[in-house]
């Protein structure tokens, strides 16, 4: 009984928190595109993440390659063009080279990630919310706002950047509150992780490799809806545990049908001892 009330309280505070922090979206060919390659790219790692790993572990190099030659040639003052090339294809070279390095280091990551997130998800969600001096305040930053709640709302998250580093401070500050108790399960998942690595290393990669795949293509399928048809934003907000079925259910379909590449192996068995040859 108490279980269900505290579940139901959790799921409210949980559309709370999407709705205050994910702002609606207007159907734009930069949203649209951008969540349609979301899906397909999900869609790949759901039910081909086995066959493409290494061809994955590349492209992330060189995505994270180009962010690094962005940030090199911000700091440094150099051609941004020329110096995001060079880092992109660099770190995409070694990332072609040492991609199981990669995989294993994916492997610790993900389960570290997941890990976390359960423990901030932990207990009320109000704490990732305004007060309600911050809703009802009609000056914020030396501002007046209107006194319609649509616009109160609009001009508390009128940058997306804003709500990043907002929800980024958030997150720090539980960080700091977690203590010795808070961190057992994350690095105990860390090291869980390694271990799976080490012993599966292929099979690991397909498990976690189609989960963040579900999870991105059904990210990017409900952000083309919500663009297009805000009432659907409206229900995935008012009942957000059916995305998360629908991903969960789509990352095993893709296990199914990658069960073969997905199997763990198996100990190999001790080598029968010859018999000593008749004279």
């Amino acid at each position: 009984m108490f279980a269900e009330i505290d579940y139901t309280n959790w799921i409210e505070r949980f559309r709370q928190v999407l709705d205050y922090y994910v702002p609606p979206l207007d159907s734009t060919p930069a949203v649209n595109v951008g969540g349609l390659l979301a899906v397909v790219v999900g869609l790949v790692l759901v039910f081909r993440g086995g066959k493409f790993e290494r061809i994955v572990v590349t492209a992330f190099g060189l995505l994270v390659g180009g962010w690094l030659g962005y940030r090199i040639a911000s700091y440094l003052n150099l051609p941004e063009p020329f110096t995001v090339a060079v880092a992109g294809l660099a770190l995409a070279g070694l990332a072609f080279k040492t991609y199981r390095m990669w995989l294993a280091a994916g492997s610790v990551f993900v389960l570290f990630g997941i890990a976390i997130a359960f423990q901030l998800g932990r207990g009320d969600l109000q704490r990732y919310l305004p007060t309600s001096e911050q809703f009802t305040n009609p000056i914020q930053n030396s501002r007046i706002s209107l006194p319609s709640p649509e616009q109160q709302l609009r001009n508390s998250r009128n940058d997306w950047r804003d709500q990043v580093r907002l929800i980024g401070e958030r997150i720090g500050d539980e960080l700091k509150r977690f203590g010795l108790a808070g961190w057992v399960l994350p690095l105990a998942a860390a090291v869980i992780g390694a271990a799976l690595a080490y012993w599966a290393l292929r099979a690991f990669a397909i498990v976690w490799l189609g989960f963040i795949g579900a999870h991105l293509a059904v990210i990017g399928g409900a952000t083309i809806l919500s663009a297009n048809w805000h009432e659907v934003r409206n229900a995935m907000f008012a009942n957000p545990q059916a995305p998360a079925a629908i991903a969960v259910a789509l990352w095993l379909l893709g296990l199914v049908i990658q069960a073969k590449d997905a199997r763990f192996p198996k100990k190999p068995s001790a080598p029968a001892e010859k018999e000593p040859a008749k004279s």
